[in-house]
């Protein structure tokens, strides 16, 4: 009689967040933060959303907050909205929790004026790239340039002047340059 097989059934809520949703996000979506910061977080975004700036978003299992999402409208544009934080708790992956939360969270951009979602990764992230794109995102053509500025150096005691180096630039490249300048 060990081996028996029982079917459970649980209902599902999407919801606006609460302050009080700090503790279960602390102990099912975000263990390695504690559970002040998440506190500060959640009352920072529930301040925000009063003046539509941020939509936080949970998703509730028998009593519990088991996943979460976060959208920011951008400062930039008021019709584009940037999702982060899209996290559910491992149990209740397999119930497609994240497709409710992202569903949710499109009709929440719609109904406020947000006309365009977007999210960035990295490109090694390709399984969460790969969930993205089955809901409907698409690849932007954009190409992101960064540049790791260095700490000064100390100064030398000796009185060499350095040249700087000349990268090797055609003609072309620099007289292209030079129009966007």
């Amino acid at each position: 009689m060990v081996d028996q097989e029982f079917e459970l059934t649980a209902k599902l809520q999407i919801r606006t967040i609460t302050a009080k949703d700090a503790k279960d996000l602390q102990t099912y979506c975000f263990p390695n933060q504690t559970a002040e910061d998440i506190d500060k977080e959640l009352k920072e975004d529930l301040a925000r959303n009063k003046k539509g700036e941020v939509y936080r978003i949970v998703a509730e299992a028998s009593g519990h907050t088991i996943g979460n999402i976060r959208l920011e409208r951008s400062k930039a544009d008021n019709e584009l909205g940037e999702i982060s934080q899209l996290t559910v708790s491992p149990p209740f992956r397999q119930f497609k929790v994240a497709d409710k939360l992202i569903d949710v969270t499109e009709q929440i951009a719609e109904e406020n004026g947000v006309k365009t979602l977007q999210i960035e990764f990295p490109k090694s992230e390709n399984a969460i790239i790969a969930a993205y794109k089955g809901w409907g995102f698409a690849e932007r053509p954009v190409v992101t340039l960064q540049k790791v500025v260095k700490s000064p150096e100390p100064e030398s005691t000796t009185e060499e002047a350095s040249e700087p180096e000349e990268s090797p630039e055609t003609s072309d490249d620099k007289e292209e340059q030079q129009k966007l300048l």
